[in-house]
């Protein structure tokens, strides 16, 4: 069986998107070449979705559900278990980190980090919060599913909901997704400025103005367009900011995606290759401020494997898909693109038949949801690597100016 390792809590409403960076970056970007030989010891023998191809009576009442093309479901063989075999591959891991909001329990920021040691590649997935997913929850979202595995676990009195929380969504993306998920982390508030600051500040071309006032929680932000040294304080700023984006969050995320780019390229040439004590401390203060299942000798062997992998070989992508009614909906067919690309573990691809089997990213009610989910021809969308984002290769639609 799989083993998660649990630890403390997390804080704060948007300010939560800055920590899961943090995260993120010490994961994948803090030092260089192997120099132990530990490696982390995540048991992962045991498939966390179902194989079964057997069909799936939900599609015979899906409205909008295409008739044929890859982004239908299929069935192998007409019968059950007669899919590929999935062995996962040596020193490939996949982490679920999580911002959430202290003050209603809803997950803000929720993504997938792959980091395939071998190969040297790492890629980040971001899932807008208002994702589709029909869980058990009151409302058809990802972040209110998280909220209503927090709060069970709160009212229950456990010791530490967050961490239960998280382990019931990671088995939500598992087994709906067909990934594996080795760790994960739920982001507190604490430290982010100081982490941007210990390594110097972070140089970033800002591409529009930026200005945005709210008393009632002390953010001003005023920036103008072009060549920025942002200090923690800035940092902090910038990350929040998505009032002036057309595309509100997947604008916000993508100005996150520069942001990281900045921060690792940053860090790589800020931090020595020889300076263990600097990595450790590092590493020991993020740890700190994370409930998760990542114990501090693992986070220190993927640091330390992390900062060798160049910049062109780090992709940021958001979930492809479609707003929809106040929803994201994710597009089934480019998403298991996507997952097969970037987040499959395995020596086989994860088949169109097994993914998402229970459709709980579409609606079972909605046309026009089910029209995203099925759409064929769906692109890959918002997919960048690191370098290309630092060579301003993301463009962020803003409103125009009243």
């Amino acid at each position: 069986m799989k083993k998660r390792r649990k630890k403390s809590q997390s804080a704060g409403k948007q300010q939560l998107i800055i920590m899961l960076f943090v995260m993120v970056l010490v994961i994948v970007s803090l030092a260089s070449a192997v120099v132990f030989l530990y490696k982390p010891g995540a048991d992962s023998s045991d498939l966390p979705f179902s194989t079964d191809t057997a069909p799936d009576p939900f599609q015979e009442t899906q409205p909008g559900t295409p008739s044929s093309g890859d982004n239908s479901p299929e069935t192998t063989g007409g019968g059950t278990s007669s899919g590929p075999v999935y062995k996962e591959r040596d020193d490939v891991y996949n982490f679920l980190l999580i911002g959430y909001d202290r003050a209603a329990n809803l997950a803000d920021v929720i993504m997938l980090v792959h980091y395939d040691v071998n190969a040297g590649k790492v890629a980040i997935m971001q899932l807008p919060r208002d994702t589709y997913f029909a869980g058990d929850s009151n409302k058809p979202s990802l972040n209110v599913q998280f909220a209503a595995y927090y709060n069970r676990a709160f009212n229950g009195r456990e010791k530490n909901p967050a961490a239960i929380a998280a382990e019931k969504f990671a088995q939500d993306m598992e087994q709906n997704l067909c990934i594996n998920i080795h760790y994960t982390a739920v982001m507190d508030l604490n430290g982010f400025v100081d982490i941007v600051n210990a390594i110097g500040g972070v140089d970033l071309y800002i591409p529009y103005d930026m200005e945005y006032e709210d008393p009632e929680q002390d953010l001003y932000i005023n920036f103008k367009k072009g060549q920025k040294h942002l200090n923690g304080a800035d940092a902090e700023k910038f990350v929040r900011f998505r009032e002036g984006f057309i595309q509100a969050d997947i604008g916000r995320g993508n100005a996150q995606k520069l942001f990281l780019a900045a921060f690792i390229e940053k860090a790589k040439s800020s931090i020595s290759i020889t300076n263990v004590s600097l990595l450790s401390s590092l590493v020991s203060e993020i740890l700190e401020n994370l409930t998760t299942d990542i114990s501090a000798a693992d986070a220190v062997y993927f640091a330390k494997n992390a900062l060798s992998v160049d910049m062109s070989n780090i992709t940021m992508l958001t979930v492809p898909g479609d707003s929809v009614g106040g929803y994201f909906v994710i597009n089934r067919g480019a998403t298991l693109a996507a997952i097969n690309a970037h987040f499959n573990v395995y020596d086989n691809d994860i088949i169109p038949a097994i993914f998402d089997k229970s459709r709980k990213f579409t609606s079972a009610t909605s046309t026009a949801i089910a029209a995203a989910y099925y759409a064929e021809n769906a692109a890959l969308i918002n997919e960048f690597n690191a370098q290309n984002i630092r060579n301003n290769s993301i463009t962020i639609p803003m409103k125009p100016e009243t």
